[in-house]
């Protein structure tokens, strides 16, 4: 059954918010439809709760935009008071409904009739407040204390909804609030964990939860959490908006089987605007496990959908602790707003590790059609990845230290205004058929994408920035993305660990125009410690490729970059399958007689040369040699020949070699 829209304009409330227009705002709103919020179960009694006694309208001193401090706090003690009386109220509705005869023996009858539920109505309008408590107890629904070991009480399916459209609760730090409290709290304070005690089946429908800011990208905002969902099974938020508040905008802790539908979190997760940033971060949206003095989990978030919802203006977005398994993201936005800057990652998803516990880690973590947007660079030098998903060694044996699991399918990270992004550190994550823009770095820092152990990029297009500019000096009006940041860099993939694997990609570099500087950079960086077993396959750079200055050579980048300067060779830490394209390059020696063959299976040497040996090769690669228009000398050394120290090779003679590593030597046999 179709309904009127029944959001408030909220940019209407935040621009003016001048005496009554809330109120006004408020007044204009049609009122909710009676029927019952339960359309799938029609045939079941629902009982209907308004929410009475409450004070609507946000009071403000005479022709400024400060709120009445002293009013503000009285409205809120009889608002939360209002608030959480309605959700007792609804509770005890429940409790008191009968077993009928046909009851299980177990005794336990809240909500055992069929169907049955309480919609509890809020009236529209803002209200000034400081804490809605929906904490339940097994008391509050006539049950005898705690869940024995080995039962749960399915009665705990309290089947309440929430419908509170065009409701929006103001939220105000005072001498009577509590720093870093929730504004809305939904759970059971008491719930031992394991699953035991966990308040069931909630829908909250069309709540808007914020701070009382005029401006909430520069000014105040509050020091609260927008909603806690505590230790509950089988929630939904659906279309629920927070804005505005220091801490998470959205929490779940030791939540399972809910839903997150069309919600917008913004200008949340701001550790930047607390006193002292605490330990662990805030964030826009946070799944996490609720854990004992110890550290040890006591019930883990699990089996989650976030649906269509958009995070945006957090300084950290979102955060999945390493207790977390089984999350989808489903066409999601996060974006990282213009002007927005991090210390850490605005994406993090199992780090940091928990030194309390070595076998935690995330499991099962997925996004699907989601989009990533980053506005700004800052921190020049030490900028963090966009998303950093934490590293575990595979111990096997025990199902608990399975290794991490994290995929991003049809993904889109975006950088407008060409200010580019680092976008990912970390192991154990797969992406397929993702696009990735404005790939950069800065001089000192790590590639773009610097993988750890067993990471896969599958089908995905990246396009390099020619430079990075900050994305916050420059005039967006005009399509200045803003200063130059020093020590632009275009370096792709840095490989540090074992078994990570980039296969077809698309890469997109910005040739050098005339005029137009394209910063340095690689395509392929080895780290000093890298592992083994890394592949790189599938690149055609005849169309995508390395840029040229004109000449036919090579630009500013580079195939492989080694920070190890005394590397010279793939080994076995990265196989470098054959580049294709429309032509077999001409290839000359440097001062050291030697050739880069990075990928190459056949090449063409410049004639009347003498060569030394080749480079960039990787353990096991073959390689095809002929001469260009003169006969060529080969030399020995790192060159095994048959039988000799020289070995003069014709135009019309191919001359083929393969690499052999031994331990730490190597050496080029002529086959």
């Amino acid at each position: 059954m179709s309904r009127p829209s029944l959001s408030l304009d909220r940019r209407l409330f935040l621009a003016t918010a001048g005496s009554g227009a809330a109120l006004a705002a408020a007044s204009v709103v049609a009122a909710p439809p009676s029927e019952s919020a339960h359309a799938d179960t029609p045939t079941g009694p629902v009982d209907v709760i308004t929410v009475e006694g409450a004070i609507p309208g946000i009071r403000y001193r005479t022709r400024t935009a400060i709120l009445d401090v002293a009013e503000y706090s009285r409205r809120a003690q009889v608002n939360s008071d209002a608030f959480t009386n309605a959700w007792k109220r609804a509770l005890q509705r429940l409790a008191e409904v009968p077993a009928p005869v046909d009851s299980p023996a177990s005794g336990n009858s809240v909500n055992w009739r069929p169907n049955s539920g309480v919609v509890l109505r809020v009236p529209p309008g803002f209200y000034a407040i400081d804490q809605w408590s929906m904490a339940t107890r097994p008391a509050d629904l006539g049950l005898p204390g705690s869940e024995p070991d080995g039962q749960q009480y399915g009665e705990w399916s309290v089947r309440i909804t929430v419908e509170a459209d065009g409701v929006v609760l103001v939220a105000k730090d005072h001498p009577g609030s509590v720093a870093g409290s929730p504004v809305v709290y939904l759970g059971n304070p008491d719930s031992p964990g394991g699953s035991k005690d966990l308040l069931k089946r909630v829908v909250i429908r069309g709540l808007t939860v914020q701070s009382d800011g005029h401006s909430l990208q520069a000014d105040y905002v509050a020091d609260r959490v927008g909603i806690l969902v505590h230790q509950s099974q089988e929630v939904r938020l659906e279309r629920v908006s927070v804005f505005g508040l220091a801490r998470e905008g959205i929490r779940f802790e030791g939540v399972m089987d809910s839903t997150i539908d069309a919600a917008v979190i913004g200008w949340c997760g701001r550790p930047s605007r607390l006193p002292s940033p605490p330990d662990p971060l805030p964030y826009g949206l946070s799944i996490v496990s609720t854990r004992n003095a110890g550290g040890e989990i006591i019930e883990n978030s699990n089996a989650l959908r976030v649906v269509d919802t958009h995070v945006e203006f957090c300084e950290q977005e979102l955060f999945l602790d390493r207790g977390t398994r089984h999350v989808d993201f489903l066409g999601c936005k996060f974006e990282h707003g213009w002007g927005t800057t991090s210390e850490h990652s605005p994406v993090s998803i199992g780090f940091p590790p928990n030194p309390s516990s070595t076998l935690d880690r995330v499991l099962e973590i997925g996004f699907t059609s989601c989009m990533f947007v980053q506005n700004t660079y800052a921190h020049a030098g030490s900028h963090p990845s966009h998303i950093v998903v934490g590293e575990v060694s595979y111990v096997g044996g025990r199902a608990s230290a399975a290794k991490t699991a994290v995929s991003f399918l049809g993904c889109h990270f975006s950088v407008p205004d060409g200010i580019g992004e680092r976008w990912f550190t970390g192991g154990d994550t797969t992406f397929v058929g993702c696009d990735f823009g404005g790939c950069g770095n800065a001089d000192g820092e790590p590639a773009c994408f610097d993988l750890g152990n067993d990471v896969t990029l599958d089908d995905c297009r990246f396009s390099a920035v020619a430079e990075l500019h900050d994305g916050v000096t420059g005039s967006l009006q005009h399509g200045n993305a803003g200063t130059a940041v020093p020590g632009s860099r275009a370096d792709l993939f840095r490989f540090r660990g074992g078994a990570s694997r980039v296969l077809n990609p698309v890469i997109y570099f910005p040739p050098p125009v005339e005029g137009v500087h394209t910063s340095p950079g690689s395509v392929a960086t080895l780290a000093r410690d890298v592992g083994d077993a890394n592949r790189l396959a599938g690149w055609h750079p005849a169309w995508y490729g390395l840029p040229s200055d004109g000449s036919g050579r090579p630009g500013p980048i580079a195939a492989v970059r080694y920070e190890d300067p005394d590397r010279t060779q793939l080994g076995t830490s990265l196989t470098w399958q054959a580049l294709t394209g429309t032509s077999t390059p001409i290839l000359e020696p440097d001062d050291d007689g030697r050739v880069s063959v990075c990928g190459r299976e056949q090449v063409r040497l410049q004639g009347g040369r003498t060569y030394t040996g080749f480079t960039d090769a990787h353990a096991g690669q073959v390689i095809r040699v002929i001469a260009d228009g003169e006969p060529i000398t080969f030399a020995g050394g790192l060159l095994v020949l048959k039988g000799t120290q020289t070995l003069r090779a014709g135009t019309a003679d191919m001359t083929s070699f393969v690499f052999y590593t031994f331990g730490s030597g190597s050496a080029w046999f002529q086959i």
